[in-house]
């Protein structure tokens, strides 16, 4: 009877649990002396100039991948003890729109994942814990910004 309750338990549990959110991996790693690690150097070209006046050489590691038709994206990241904290390295995508690079989402954490499902004919983007989908212009989070309590207080007295 226990083992019943536990098995049934745990799958009330399950069912209650947010689906596992799948999508292919975008690989980032080094391309040293391509037309895309010019082109992202340019892209990032100030925070690459701060972390010189800091001292510092970040690591540049690109990926790309196709998120609509005629949609390429370059996902850019920069390693370094300045940029990257206590959530990660951050990174940004950019996709390329009649040869000009366009900044579509900008400094999320976590492992990028390209989804299988699409919002507006562009694929969604996923992390580990964030879901993006593409606005039109931009890419998006899905999750709800934190309550924030506008309520007036009294002020305190010293």
């Amino acid at each position: 009877m226990r083992h019943a309750l536990l098995v049934g338990a745990a799958l009330v549990l399950l069912a209650a649990a947010p689906p596992p959110q799948h999508g292919t991996p975008v690989p980032l790693h080094p391309q040293p002396g391509t037309e895309l690690d010019r082109a992202a150097r340019a892209l990032v070209a100030d925070d690459l100039q701060n972390s010189a006046a800091h001292g510092e050489e970040p690591l540049l590691l690109l990926g790309t991948a196709l998120l609509g038709p005629g949609h390429q994206a370059l996902f850019v990241q920069l390693q370094s003890p300045r940029e990257c904290g206590s959530a990660g390295c951050t990174t940004s995508v950019y996709v390329a729109d009649h040869g000009t690079w366009t900044r579509v989402l900008d400094g999320t954490t976590g492992h990028l994942s390209v989804a299988q499902t699409r919002t507006r004919g562009m694929a969604d983007l996923l992390t580990d814990d964030e879901h993006y989908v593409w606005t039109g212009t931009a890419y998006r989070g899905l999750q709800p910004a934190p309550a924030v309590d506008l309520r007036p207080r009294p002020a305190r007295r010293r």
